[in-house]
């Protein structure tokens, strides 16, 4: 039976809507993201150097997050900038290697995980407009993935391989392009809500591989176990729809993610200008002997799913509310023509949430702020309005002075 999704209540409707808002909605509505395959990282992506791209708005100098700068070194160990973890983290430390905003680049990459050159991307693009693409590394499963911002031997091995083995399989059999809306609208239906819960997503797209995939083989074993691996797929493609939500007046949010100390976002009016507040932690349930005082604040790039009406921001991430919470109705005021069985509405604009006074629940992974128990648990995190306001007010003030001059 179809799942219902929170938003797809009553709330503000289509003619409601700014025109640019409208437009901009109606564009990423057009958007039909398909996998492309998979590749190097600097063969479609351009690194200033040597640099690493991470998660949310860019890191201040000092202020960077353990879990990160794990990731971080690890990826330094990976290219082979350095010999050991201290060299690595003292190139860190001097600037030797620029960490920089992946969604800057058309990237998106989950909680504290990065992305360096010589690493695989996947490739996500438009079948109806070929120029919009974007990336995002491969899934690196659940205990030793670099998204959980350790660090270690055992950590650099299986980054290896993800980016060896399996990324070299992935790029002879991944030759077609796969189309990413269908089986995330049936895999809504199946309980998923494309964030916290991707297995029926997974499991449909390994059946799509399978054919060319083979038998038992270490990489047909590691996606039968790895659920979450449709989730960095489905954020390029989330990704490529926010694209075509740019334009001028557009306040649709088009990124926003939090790199553990702070949380940013952009609107399509305002391309490649971050909004920022300080990053507080989700609030969910955690391991045992783990502390609040513990957690990371919000990191990755994964809230952008949310915020385009996915995750947190669906009946099947709220099933104990019981109705839609007041306010959130609102903020997806149109639904997808493509989403057939699930009936999703995507896409927020920021001036829906002014209008509305309610920021969207985004669901996060919560990582230790040590960097050394990698995720200690799940909940909710809800940007601030201020971050919002303060976007909009820039967007709007912008325009007066367009207007004025």
């Amino acid at each position: 039976m179809t799942q219902h999704l929170a938003a797809s209540t009553s709330g503000a409707t289509q003619s409601d809507l700014h025109p640019a808002d409208r437009d901009a909605l109606q564009r990423m509505h057009a958007v039909r993201p398909v996998w492309r395959g998979v590749t190097l990282a600097s063969d479609v992506i351009a690194f200033p150097g040597r640099a690493i791209l991470h998660a949310g708005p860019p890191v201040r100098p000092g202020g960077i997050a353990q879990p990160l700068v794990n990731s971080a070194v690890m990826a330094i160990l990976y290219e082979g900038w350095a010999r050991d973890v201290d060299s690595a983290a003292a190139m860190l430390e001097r600037g030797d290697v620029k960490l920089l905003p992946a969604q800057d680049h058309g990237a998106m990459v989950p909680l504290a995980a990065v992305l360096s050159p010589n690493m695989a991307v996947q490739i996500v693009a438009d079948a109806q407009d070929p120029d919009n693409v974007a990336f995002s590394p491969l899934n690196g499963g659940m205990a030793l993935a670099q998204r959980l911002g350790l660090r270690g031997q055992q950590v650099l091995s299986h980054l290896r391989w993800i980016n060896g083995n399996l990324a070299s399989t992935l790029e002879i059999i991944a030759d077609r392009d796969v189309p990413l809306i269908d089986i995330a609208d049936a895999a809504l239906t199946d309980g998923d809500d494309c964030h916290s819960r991707t297995a029926a997503a997974t499991s449909r797209l390994v059946q799509v591989l399978a054919p060319r995939l083979g038998g038992d083989t270490p990489e047909r074993r590691f996606l039968d176990k790895a659920s979450g691996f449709f989730l960095n797929l489905w954020m390029a493609a989330v990704k490529c729809i926010a694209r075509a939500g740019e334009g001028e007046h557009s306040s649709v949010i088009t990124a926003l993610g939090g790199n553990g100390t702070e949380v940013g976002l952009q609107l399509g009016g305002r391309t490649g200008q971050w909004f920022v507040a300080p990053a507080t932690p989700p609030s969910g349930s955690l391991l045992s002997g783990y502390q609040e005082e513990d957690r990371l604040g919000a990191v990755g790039d994964s809230a952008l799913v949310d915020a385009m009406g996915f995750g947190a921001m669906t009946s099947v991430s709220l099933p104990s509310a019981g109705s839609v919470p007041s306010g959130l109705a609102g903020l997806l005021p149109m639904q997808h023509p493509a989403f057939e069985q699930s009936r999703v509405r995507l896409g927020m604009p920021a001036r829906s949430i002014s209008e509305q006074g309610a920021a969207p629940d985004i669901v996060l992974g919560i990582l230790d702020r040590s960097g050394k128990g990698g995720r200690i648990g799940g909940g909710i995190y809800r940007p601030p309005l201020d971050l919002f306001a303060t976007a909009i007010t820039t967007l709007e003030l912008n325009l007066t002075l367009r207007k004025r001059g």
